[in-house]
């Protein structure tokens, strides 16, 4: 079936660069199949927000009643939808083939976990959802994430109602992230905490960012990283910390793009955006997962620190191995078979169809497109005004 679904993707590209072709020649305007990958995916993903928005809030009063945990198996199962439907066009428009090493039982069966992965891109988000899903978790991810996320229209908003928790980059407020984790503490939520202790996005050619990392390190006796920042330890230790009861372990993941393997000059470049990425310009994920038993993480403060460096140290000599072209990744992991880890063509199309049923009314009807626009303005104006009221981060 999924050789069938990749089959009728690639058959119904070949039709698009067909007709781009015939579109030069008689009208003499180049459009590449490289620009339309990009924009017409971008477009419909954002495009179907304020649809989505319109059944969350619906679902959000009819649930105000209900217990919380009520509330939120409904929202889970429904952005699950929706990240099935983002996953169509990253996984299967583009192409890109999903590769698995390490403790690949992580995908047998459901678990409550705590991931922490390097961070170098706007897609390491979409490569959560990718793993997430061959666990059948999708709809469990929650974030912790920058504040300034919040002034995202529509999203901003939902992140919150979802779960998620926004922490200030700059000053970080311990007491503000133990209040939002509150809520996640109920066994009946079950959660995939997505935390990245670099804070932010690695960037190969941010030398500056880098030898501020390495300094950091060095002044506090720790061995200085080349491929990965320097992780920060209080926000993962108080998530562990408040969570603990409603965690089964925690997903340590190594994330290689293909496409950011350089050359003698330029060993590693910089990971592609989630709008390159959509081009297909990747042509492989690989992910290396060390699933960590809670018991296994040390509760003292000083040896956590030391606990989580070298974790991190760890990624860093793997991925120095494969940027410098001391191994393959088969190699690499060579602790771990490989698996290319397909996903499911006909239920990411299933959820595309969804969306796109959804959306017809509110672009071929005046009143559909009346709504669309009032709830852009009115719900983006909403959410600034209740995050601001509850000071969130």
């Amino acid at each position: 079936m999924s050789f069938l679904g990749e089959k009728i993707l690639h058959r119904g590209f070949a039709l698009v660069k067909h007709f781009l072709e015939v579109t030069e020649k008689k009208c003499g305007v180049r459009v590449s199949l490289k620009h339309v990958k990009m924009v017409v995916p971008t477009i419909v993903m954002f495009g179907v927000v304020p649809q989505y928005f319109l059944i969350w809030i619906a679902w959000r009063f009819m649930s105000c009643l209900l217990p919380s945990w009520i509330y939120q198996a409904g929202d889970d199962m429904y952005y699950s939808v929706y990240q099935k439907f983002v996953l169509f066009f990253f996984e299967h428009v583009t192409g890109t083939k999903l590769f698995l090493y390490g403790n690949l039982e992580v995908i047998s069966k459901k678990e409550r976990v705590i991931y922490i992965s390097n961070h170098q891109s706007t897609v390491d988000w979409v490569v959560v959802h990718m793993l997430a899903d061959r666990q059948g978790s999708t709809g469990n991810v929650r974030y912790v994430m920058k504040d300034s996320l919040q002034l995202v229209p529509l999203y901003g908003f939902y992140f919150y109602e979802h779960g998620c928790v926004f922490v200030k980059r700059h000053y970080f407020d311990s007491k503000k992230m133990i209040s939002s984790l509150k809520y996640l503490q109920n066994e009946k939520i079950p959660t995939w905490m997505v935390i990245f202790p670099e804070g932010t996005r690695y960037n190969p050619e941010a030398s500056d960012m880098i030898e501020k990392s390495q300094s950091f390190a060095r002044d506090r006796g720790l061995v200085p990283l080349k491929h990965v920042l320097t992780p920060k330890y209080k926000g993962f230790q108080i998530a562990l910390e408040h969570l603990k009861n409603n965690l089964d372990a925690v997903y340590d993941a190594t994330v290689i793009y293909s496409c950011t393997k350089g050359n003698k000059k330029t060993l590693r470049t910089k990971a592609p955006s989630m709008f390159e990425f959509v081009t297909g310009c990747c042509d492989a994920v690989y992910i290396h997962i060390n699933r960590i038993d809670m018991c296994s993480v040390p509760t003292n403060e000083s040896d956590f620190k030391a606990w989580l460096h070298n974790i991190f140290h760890k990624k860093d000599r793997l991925l120095d191995d494969y940027y410098s072209g001391k191994c393959s990744p088969s190699k690499l992991f060579s602790l771990s078979k490989g698996y290319r880890s397909p996903a499911n063509v006909l239920q990411h199309f299933g959820c595309f169809l969804f969306f796109a049923t959804l959306s017809a009314p509110f672009v071929l009807t005046s009143y559909g497109r009346s709504l669309y626009w009032k709830t852009w303005v009115f719900g983006t104006v909403f959410g600034y005004f209740w995050l601001s009221f509850r000071s969130v981060s």
